[in-house]
């Protein structure tokens, strides 16, 4: 389970949001009985994944992704299969 700090008007101070991301699963914080955030353990990667998801370059492709499907342009599962030379297993009853 993860813990859950309540905070109060004071909030936290840096030495403690860097000793709560350093508990395997973080912590959520809570204000006036309402989740406002998650403070977790993170590397590197992880920091090098939320850039990449953030840059505006990526946010436009998904953005432009998403209209494609909304309009029924997208790629079936079966499609995606067959350009990657993926067999579909035969159910068995």
């Amino acid at each position: 389970m993860i813990p859950v700090i309540d905070l109060d008007a004071k909030g936290l101070t840096p030495t403690q949001i860097l000793r709560l991301a350093k508990r395997p699963n973080g912590v959520l914080l809570r204000k006036g009985g309402r989740v406002i955030g998650r403070i977790s353990p993170a590397d590197d990667l992880d920091l090098a994944d939320e850039v990449w998801a953030h840059a505006p370059k990526q946010v436009a492709r998904g953005a432009a992704a998403r209209r494609r499907f909304a309009a029924g342009k997208g790629v079936s599962h079966a499609e995606v299969r067959r350009n990657l030379g993926i067999r579909t297993p035969r159910r068995t009853r």
